[in-house]
């Protein structure tokens, strides 16, 4: 049986840290890769073990071993997972000793309106970065499945910041409405759509926080009525600020007024999946102009839209 030593643990999961006398069902495994399992808990819970360092609330950071680099014949879908004494295995042939792990939780540093004008000053780097950044089949240059969605969202959006200029009450449950259409859509293991959502609702409802803003809140079981259910927990988590260490430096930066960073932060993280990476980063982006359309009077999100058309204008033109 391999055995892995456990760097960290997310919040979420700390109680396996502790010995049990009896065995206990954690869950079962529902999707494997060579560097990551997920994990449906019997607590309904997205458990992630992964061999890659980035923490997050919900991941168990496993060390490498010389003998066993990835995961690959070592589980199979549908594995249980089992606590019992200081150990957890998984299937017949992975166990894990999470006991002395270090526990990750989420830190933020609170937002402020002069972060916000630092931001709004370097909304075209932003999105012209982004759109350096973009691949086939995300939002920035769509394929079929998901054709328009940036486009709409945007429109909307805009409007309903006109409509609703005084009551941020009528402006959320609008905005929610726009972002529900996105849920499902798109290409992808988890949706370019749901990705988006993930960026959008995790900056709005972090501003929100600190700047009273009502914040995001979707109705979770149309969300889960719409896509996967690793893909509506994920949306659950964001827009409860429950995320990746990549996602809050993201973030923090922000609240920070570190410009560079967070451009820097954003192309790491376009290398996440195949478009996972670029639509979140995108829906942080779209978040961020959106507060400040509405709490500075900026209008940033006609910008979206003219570097998004003018950025696939060019493309064409060279094909």
């Amino acid at each position: 049986m391999a055995a892995f030593k456990c760097e960290s643990i997310g919040v979420l999961h700390k109680y396996m840290r502790k010995s049990t006398a009896e065995k206990n069902l954690v869950g079962k495994v529902i999707s494997s890769f060579p560097t990551s399992l997920n994990i449906k808990t019997s607590r309904n819970e997205l458990l992630v073990i992964s061999l890659n360092k980035i923490r997050s609330p919900i991941t168990i950071n496993l060390k490498p071993q010389i003998s066993n680099s990835n995961f690959v014949g070592l589980v199979d879908y549908g594995d249980h997972v089992v606590r019992f004494r200081d150990s957890v295995s998984i299937g017949e042939r992975m166990k894990l000793h999470p006991a002395k792990s270090i526990v990750f939780k989420n830190f933020f540093v609170k937002p402020t309106h002069a972060g916000l004008n630092e931001f709004s000053n370097a909304a075209e780097k932003i999105l012209s970065s982004l759109m350096e950044l973009r691949r086939t089949g995300c939002l920035l240059e769509p394929e079929i499945t998901n054709q328009g969605l940036l486009h709409q969202f945007i429109a909307e959006t805009s409007e309903n910041n006109i409509r609703n200029n005084k009551d941020n009450t009528k402006f959320i449950s609008t905005l929610s409405h726009s972002l529900m259409k996105m849920c499902g859509r798109g290409p992808g293991f988890t949706p370019s759509g749901d990705d988006f959502i993930c960026g959008f609702s995790s900056l709005f409802n972090w501003l929100s926080q600190g700047l009273k803003c009502p914040p995001i809140s979707l109705p979770m079981k149309s969300v889960c009525d719409l896509t996967t259910w690793i893909s509506f927990k994920f949306i659950e988590y964001y827009q409860k600020l429950i995320f990746d260490e990549q996602i809050q430096g993201l973030i923090n930066s922000i609240g920070e007024g570190r410009t560079d960073h967070f451009m820097s932060l954003i192309s790491t993280l376009s290398c996440r999946g195949h478009t996972s990476g670029i639509d979140i980063g995108t829906g942080l982006s779209t978040a961020l102009f959106t507060f400040c359309d509405r709490s500075l009077g900026t209008n940033l999100l006609s910008k979206v839209q003219t570097f998004t058309e003018d950025g696939n204008r060019q493309k064409d033109q060279y094909l």
